[in-house]
């Protein structure tokens, strides 16, 4: 069985879009977003998994069937290092629940099978890490320009690009771009 491993810090944050949309309106778009990919990675026959520290998040994971690895020890590269590292070498997959485009035909982009021990990540565009998967224990590196040091980590990975992992939502730009283009719903109340 393959496992989908996405990381959910709350669903108050999104604070990057404090200018463009209201506290109730970051919420449904964080339930949005999050829904979005448990439904991409189940559709991909993946068993999810959801990192958090937060309650609220733990129970609208445990509501959707998802399993949840609380967040500890704290900070996404160690808690995402710990959940891995729990599965005991079955492959995984690591996904932002950030991304508005993805699908499951995109994650099965990624070539990842099984039966294989390879490494494939699909970078966003601004060179951070969006997508990531594997077999076995891996020290992520996530932050500013993660695609590089996890690259440097896993020299023969696979790149995957595919604007449907690319693209993620967390600034009023990237708002626009996709609100422009109708991929989002409607936030209203």
């Amino acid at each position: 069985m393959r496992h989908a491993i996405i990381p959910i810090r709350s669903f108050g944050g999104m604070t990057r879009l404090d200018g463009v949309l209201n506290a109730t309106e970051r919420r449904s778009l964080s339930l949005w977003l999050a829904s979005q990919t448990i439904d991409a990675t189940r559709d991909a026959l993946m068993h999810p998994t959801i990192v958090t520290s937060d309650d609220d998040v733990t129970h609208w994971a445990r509501s959707h069937g998802a399993d949840v690895a609380r967040d500890v020890p704290p900070g996404l590269s160690a808690s995402v290092s710990a959940a891995v590292s729990a599965l005991e070498g079955a492959p995984w997959l690591v996904v932002h629940a950030d991304l508005p485009l993805v699908d499951a035909d995109s994650l099965a982009g990624l070539g990842f099978e099984a039966d294989e021990h390879r490494w494939s990540i699909a970078p966003s565009l601004d060179g951070g890490t969006n997508v990531i998967a594997g077999t076995g224990a891996m020290s992520f590196s996530y932050g500013p320009d993660s695609f590089h040091r996890h690259l440097a980590l896993l020299p023969s990975a696979a790149i995957v690009v595919d604007r449907r992992l690319a693209l993620e939502l967390d600034t009023p730009s990237h708002m626009a771009v996709l609100s422009t283009l109708g991929f989002l719903p409607s936030l209203s109340a």
